[in-house]
């Protein structure tokens, strides 16, 4: 992975934009592939960080 590229996706994602979304942007701007898995992967852990201990209370 190109490095900042974790960041330009959760920037992306944090801006509501979904993962295929994402990928087309990425190849678009940066000129770079990267995988749906590997979008959801690191969007997934974000929506995890951003929310621990969440009860639905």
């Amino acid at each position: 992975m190109v490095q900042g590229q974790e960041e330009v996706i959760v920037s992306f994602y944090a801006k509501g934009m979904g993962v295929s979304d994402i990928e087309g942007q990425i190849r678009e701007v940066y000129k770079f592939d990267v995988s749906t898995a590997t979008i959801s992967r690191i969007t997934s852990r974000v929506t995890k960080i951003s929310s621990p201990g969440k009860t639905g209370h």
